[in-house]
């Protein structure tokens, strides 16, 4: 049986983002091997023998890395309240 990867652990070793592996694979789905499929609508099982071709596709296209590395990250706003008196001192 051979061993697959998921996109997290695929996004692991390459160090980019899930989301631009995910991007990766959708982009070449009909160039994968049948031995990386899809289940469950979204969970992909990777094989070893399309990780190649995977990074590859990163290596070509780092705009879509730089997209998934700026859609992660979130913007935090804090709100702080100050009681009446506290702050006129």
């Amino acid at each position: 049986m051979t061993t697959r990867f998921s996109l997290a652990e695929l996004a692991d070793m390459l160090h980019v983002p899930v989301e631009a592996v995910r991007q990766a694979v959708e982009s070449l789905v009909d160039e994968l091997t049948g031995e990386s499929f899809l289940y469950n609508d979204r969970t992909w099982r990777i094989a070893p023998s399309d990780v190649k071709r995977i990074q590859l596709w990163l290596e070509v296209h780092p705009e879509a890395v730089e997209e998934a590395r700026r859609s992660r990250t979130r913007r935090v706003r804090v709100k702080r309240i100050v009681a009446p008196g506290e702050g006129s001192e």
